[in-house]
C-alpha cells in the first residue's frame, strides 16, 4: 500500500464527544502507509445527531464516516455480518448500491483474541457490553461476572454453545472463576485485586489501573485494541 503519484486523497470524517484515541492512531497510520486517505476529526455537541451528514458522504466524494464510539445502526443502511452480529455501528461507507455498515471495534477485537488468546478460558468483569459477546468465538471458553443471572446468561447466550461458561453473582464465586481463567477481560469499572493472579493476562477495554502489570503476567490496553480497529477500518475502506 501507499500513495501513487495521481492518488486524490478522501475524506474520512471522524465523529467523536471528547478525546479521539482512533482519530490520532488513524493519523499515524494513514501517514506510515501514505494512504490517500484525509481523516479529520468532528466533534458531536451534546443533542447532536451523529448520522445527520449520511446523505452527503457520497455527493461529497467521502470515504466514508467513522465513529469514536459505535451506535445503533441508522435507517437506510445496508449491514455488514460483523454489524449484524453485534447490533452496532462505527463506520459508514458510501458503495454503488448505498451506504454499507460497520462494527470495527468488534472485530478489532475478534482478530485481537484470535492472535493472541486462541482457546483460552476467559472471564468478563465490569460492565457487561452484550454487543461484544459475539467477538468472543476464538475463546475456548467466556464465563462472567454479572449483576443478576439474567444478564449474565443473555450475554453468554450470544456465543457458540461450546464457548459458554459460568455466570458468578456473588464475589466468592467470581474469586473461583477467576482461579480458572488464562484471561481476564475488564470491561472498566472496579477491579478487585484479589481476583488477580500471576498467571493472568489481563486485556482492559478501558485504561487500566496504574499497578497492574505487577500482580499479573500480562495487561493489555485499549490501545492494543486499536491497532487492529485502524486496520480493519481501512480494510473496509479498501484500503
Amino acid at each position: 500500500m501507499g500513495l501513487p503519484p495521481y492518488a486524490k486523497a478522501r475524506p474520512l470524517a471522524v465523529l467523536h464527544r471528547g478525546a479521539s484515541p482512533l482519530f490520532h492512531h488513524l493519523v499515524e497510520e494513514v501517514a506510515a502507509l501514505r494512504l490517500p486517505l484525509f481523516p479529520y476529526p468532528v466533534e458531536v455537541p451534546p443533542g447532536g445527531d451523529p448520522w445527520a451528514a449520511l446523505s452527503c458522504l457520497a455527493p461529497l466524494d467521502f470515504a466514508g464516516l467513522a465513529l469514536e464510539e459505535a451506535l445503533p445502526p441508522p435507517k437506510g443502511v445496508r449491514l455488514e455480518a460483523e454489524a449484524e452480529a453485534g447490533g452496532l455501528v462505527d463506520l459508514v461507507v458510501p458503495g454503488l448500491s448505498g451506504l454499507y455498515s460497520h462494527y470495527t471495534e468488534g472485530l478489532a477485537l475478534e482478530r485481537f483474541l484470535s492472535a493472541h488468546f486462541p482457546g483460552a478460558r476467559a472471564l468478563w468483569l465490569g460492565p457487561l457490553r452484550p454487543s461484544l459477546a459475539p467477538f468472543l468465538r476464538a475463546l475456548g471458553q467466556v464465563s462472567v461476572v454479572a449483576p443478576s443471572f439474567a444478564e449474565g446468561d443473555g450475554f453468554l447466550a450470544r456465543l457458540p454453545p461450546k464457548a459458554r461458561g459460568h455466570v458468578a453473582l456473588r464475589r466468592e464465586e467470581a474469586t473461583a472463576l477467576a482461579l480458572k481463567a488464562d484471561l481476564l477481560l475488564h470491561a472498566g469499572g472496579g477491579l478487585p485485586l484479589e481476583w488477580l493472579q500471576p498467571f493472568h493476562a489481563l486485556l482492559t477495554l478501558t485504561p487500566p489501573m496504574p499497578g497492574l502489570a505487577d500482580r499479573v503476567q500480562q495487561v493489555h490496553g485499549p490501545e492494543a485494541l486499536l491497532a487492529f480497529r485502524v486496520r480493519a477500518l481501512l480494510e473496509a475502506l479498501a484500503l
